[in-house]
């Protein structure tokens, strides 16, 4: 993010105007507009000179961006990336983070979140002030600020993930929003993240295992990162072939319970040409089995990056997520990774 003055940007008629995007590569998006956020994760593969995922939007654009943070709002949504200040220690700078992000919220009227991404350094070292696991610290923030803005887990807890990247690199969160609620979608096969036992940490998680949501240019579904769990406990540790066919039980046991609460007129959603994987490995050299394991289970042509990363769970090897979509009129985007809300 770079420090600059409110900018407004309008849509030129037929002409689509970025709102957000996720990058790698330091990609300014046309015209300046909208907010992007780099990703301090490493590539484990070729991949193209473009945004790993970006929104657009038919409607002005207004794009704030100042040190630390970057919103973008148009009518009915809102894109945003904040800088973790870690200043004041992991659990504050989350927190103050997460009041931010509401405020923002309200004042832009998208009080409702669709997606939240965010990326922490060394997510499995023990804190040397607190003697926790950095990733209950970072619940620990996040639970107290959905507390203090009196938001309720069960009902209002996004699609989300959380990734540790390197040490020494600055935390993000990145978050959409919108004025219209998603539904949220759990997993018959798992405990509800904010349903964890203490053993996990003095604070659970908050987020749903899915978000559907409803955009003018298409229909969303929106799967949190996925992992090899069941109840809630993690399963086949040491074993990144077994943690990755799991992984993906509960990619499509997801999938199956968000079509279930579709319209009956609704086309499905599904992991086709439309569909966006991202694939997160801690070990690199994990890349051509879980690589193998992806192809024999993919029946269409989706989009997958993977990506070198922590998991919240050092037992973890592997984490998924995927976003899917099916469009609401003809001037939705064919491309995975580039859609029109």
């Amino acid at each position: 993010m770079t420090d600059a003055p409110t900018s407004r940007d309008t849509a030129s008629r037929g002409q689509a105007t970025l709102l957000g995007a996720l990058s790698l590569w330091g990609w300014q998006s046309p015209g300046q507009t909208g907010c992007v956020g780099e990703l301090p994760l490493a590539l484990l593969q070729e991949g193209p000179d473009q945004p790993i995922e970006a929104f657009f939007t038919n409607h002005a654009v207004e794009t704030s961006s100042e040190r630390g943070r970057c919103i973008a709002t148009a009518p009915g949504f809102a894109f945003g990336v904040f800088d973790l200040d870690e200043s004041a220690g992991l659990t504050a700078g989350t927190e103050r983070a997460y009041r931010q992000l509401f405020d923002v919220l309200e004042q832009s009227g998208t009080p409702h979140l669709w997606r939240v991404w965010q990326y922490l350094p060394a997510i499995n070292d023990t804190d040397p002030d607190t003697g926790q696991e950095r990733y209950r610290l970072f619940n620990q923030g996040r639970a107290d600020a959905f507390a203090n803005a009196g938001r309720d887990a069960t009902q209002s807890a996004p699609a989300a993930c959380a990734l540790g990247c390197a040490e020494g690199t600055r935390g993000q969160l990145l978050f959409l929003a919108s004025d219209m609620p998603p539904r949220p979608i759990e997993n018959p096969r798992q405990v509800s993240a904010y349903h964890y036992p203490r053993e996990y940490g003095p604070r659970s998680p908050i987020f749903a295992r899915a978000a559907v949501a409803s955009g003018h240019g298409h229909d969303w579904l929106f799967i949190s990162g996925t992992a090899s769990i069941t109840g809630h406990a993690s399963r086949h540790v040491g074993d990144i072939r077994a943690q990755t066919d799991e992984t993906l039980a509960n990619l499509e046991t997801v999938r199956l319970e968000a079509n279930a609460a579709r319209p009956n007129q609704a086309s499905s959603f599904e992991f086709d040409g439309l569909a966006l994987l991202r694939v997160y490995l801690r070990h690199p050299e994990d890349l051509a089995p879980v690589r193998e394991r992806l192809k024999a289970w993919l029946s269409g042509p989706a989009e997958i990056l993977y990506l070198q990363a922590d998991i919240c769970r050092s037992d973890l090897l592997v984490e998924i997520e995927a976003t899917l979509r099916q469009p609401r009129n003809e001037r939705a985007s064919t491309d995975a990774s580039r859609a029109l809300l």
